[in-house]
């Protein structure tokens, strides 16, 4: 919702809106490897892995694989919980001043 938030701050319209948000969500799905198993970044650039740690996605992903199927406790994926918290509300803290409500 903070990603949409900061888009929807920029976006002039509902189109612009939802193609800007396109374009921040898809690619983040598939360089988090939401959609293959395994790591896909393998035998990418070293720039596309940096930016794949960067996002989101990622991690909660690595955090519910972990719980899921590698028999991990929660505690292994509660740093990243935290860190996703942490994300979100730098993120609505960045969009808040920047989004208002217009009259269309």
């Amino acid at each position: 919702m903070s990603i949409g938030l900061v888009v929807g701050a920029r976006a002039k319209t509902e189109e612009a809106a939802n193609g800007m948000a396109q374009l921040v969500v898809l690619p983040m799905a598939f360089l988090s490897g939401s959609f293959l198993s395994g790591s896909p970044l393998d035998s990418a650039p070293r720039w596309l892995r940096t930016v794949s740690e960067i996002l989101p996605l990622k991690h909660l992903g690595d955090a519910l694989q972990g719980v899921l199927s590698r028999g991990e406790g929660w505690s292994t994926a509660l740093p990243v919980i935290a860190g996703l918290l942490a994300f979100a509300a730098v993120l609505t803290l960045i969009a808040a001043p920047l989004f208002r409500w217009d009259e269309a």
